[in-house]
């Protein structure tokens, strides 16, 4: 497959102080995670105390630098330094197929905001997709995963403007941590998240409201109303399991003593328990009937439609 043309961005970034600075006049440009933290995720860091903040995120930082170093040596040098994180690592990029174009690529729309990618990988002559390595604790979900959805496809947007020739297909998180518990064990994780990709338009109006100093309005954001009926919904879907494993227990119990017994039906005064005998069931096999019937083109006359009504779907994290 051949490399893909990617445009330097014109700006120059310093590693030690995190800043970002336009080449052509000096002119300081303003970070992503800042604007998503001053925008969406104020209160991020709200459940680490105050006291032990710095030092958390400070290690925190220095691990995941430290991995982000470790794979972009070995993309760009072939250096393998043994770690559990880049043997993961490796095999993701083996597993999915990720051909490497470029580490730590600098993006920005060339006048506010700049930021950079941690990795481009080429998907055609023209199209690319782009990962954001984590190195969090715990699994990525709720705003975890909402933040790097927002990072990811704000590169996204910056990357198609700054190389207007190039097309992002799709945004992954590459989730690697291989920290060693106080009790001796690792939490390990190695892991290709697939992201939603948020619309360039809506990105724009995060970007022009920030710059503006106003507040954008999120419209992935639930409704502050909703709060006491998504908790609600909550508490009874957990419930729900509770007793749907208690009765499952129950039912299997008397399936049992009544297969000992040897009986099909009991009753009581408020209901009737039947037992049903094993049987089989006989279903046509669309696959199967195509295979032997090639002479068949067109199966659209044969195929019967029917609506489905829309329906909500609920999984309780």
């Amino acid at each position: 497959m051949a490399k893909v043309t990617l445009k330097d961005s014109g700006v120059l970034f310093k590693e030690d102080t995190h800043q970002y600075f336009r080449q052509s006049d000096g002119k300081e440009l303003k970070g992503i995670t800042d604007l998503l933290h001053r925008q969406l995720f104020p209160t991020e860091w709200d459940s680490i105390p105050e006291y032990m903040r710095d030092k958390i995120l400070n290690a925190s930082a220095d691990y995941g630098h430290s991995v982000h170093k470790s794979c972009e040596d070995f993309d760009k040098e072939w250096i393998n330094d043994g770690t559990v994180e880049l043997q993961d690592y490796i095999e993701i990029c083996k597993q999915y197929g990720l051909v490497h174009e470029a580490s730590e690529f600098t993006v920005t729309d060339g006048e506010n905001y700049a930021s950079n990618i941690d990795k481009i990988y080429r998907t055609g002559e023209k199209t690319v997709c782009i990962a954001d390595i984590k190195t969090l604790y715990g699994k990525i979900k709720g705003d975890k995963l909402e933040k790097c959805r927002w990072q990811c496809s704000i590169y996204a947007c910056l990357l198609e403007k700054q190389c207007n020739k190039i097309k992002v297909d799709k945004l992954y998180i590459i989730h690697l941590r291989n920290k060693q518990r106080k009790n001796g064990t690792f939490d390990h994780v190695a892991e290709l998240i697939p992201i939603e990709r948020i619309p360039s338009d809506i990105c724009n109006e995060l970007l022009q409201a920030d710059l503006e100093g106003r507040q954008f309005v999120n419209p992935y954001a639930i409704p502050e109303d909703f709060n006491p009926k998504l908790i609600r919904i909550k508490e009874l879907m957990e419930e729900k399991t509770k007793i749907e494993e208690e009765l499952y227990s129950l039912k299997s119990d008397v399936m049992s003593s009544m297969e000992i017994l040897d009986v099909t039906s009991w009753a009581t005064d408020t209901m009737r328990l039947t037992r049903k005998l094993p049987t089989t069931r006989s279903s046509f096999d669309f696959n199967s009937f195509k295979a032997a019937h090639t002479e068949i083109n067109d199966y659209d006359k044969y195929m019967k439609t029917s609506n489905i009504a829309g329906s909500l779907m609920i999984k309780v994290a």
